[in-house]
């Protein structure tokens, strides 16, 4: 029973030592937690900047272009020997006039590569830089690989039927 009560003595004693001095003020808190986060009183956000690294965000294969320049109706998986392909790079916060390319790669043959500059981006740091492709005759499945700045970003697969 003693042990009991020296446990809720000593609760007691750091409950009371928590409280602080008297007369605290959710304002305190609010003011304290605003440094140790490092953002502002009137919640305007982090006082440090993130780094914005320009890269690769997508590349879309399809049919139709739109006048953004990005694919119609969410790409397309397959193109008859006929078809031209078109690709659809998008990038962001990448410096205008960099270099962007597209390579087309059958198994372990590189079959076309277009390289382009990437045009001033939107408000929001987004370019759309579109790369069209003559039809492929050879029936099999693609690789469409894009490199930013000689750097190898992503790719997307696509079949050429006979």
């Amino acid at each position: 029973m003693t042990r009991s009560a020296t446990v809720l003595v000593l609760a007691a004693l750091l409950a009371l030592a928590a409280c602080g001095r008297k007369g605290a003020r959710s304002s305190d808190f609010d003011s304290a937690t605003t440094t140790a986060l490092g953002t502002s009183a009137s919640g305007s956000g982090a006082t440090t900047s993130t780094p914005k690294v320009g890269h690769v965000m997508a590349i879309d294969v399809g049919h139709l272009l739109n006048p953004a320049n990005r694919i119609v109706v969410g790409g397309a998986a397959g193109f008859g020997a006929s078809d031209s392909v078109l690709a659809s790079v998008r990038t962001i916060y990448a410096s205008p006039g960099t270099a962007v390319s597209v390579r087309l790669r059958l198994k372990d043959q590189t079959v076309d590569s277009i390289g382009s500059r990437i045009p001033p981006a939107d408000s929001t740091g987004v370019a759309a830089i579109p790369f069209r492709f003559g039809p492929l005759k050879k029936g099999g499945s693609y690789q469409a690989e894009v490199f930013l700045d000689g750097k190898f970003q992503m790719a997307e697969a696509f079949t050429v039927g006979p």
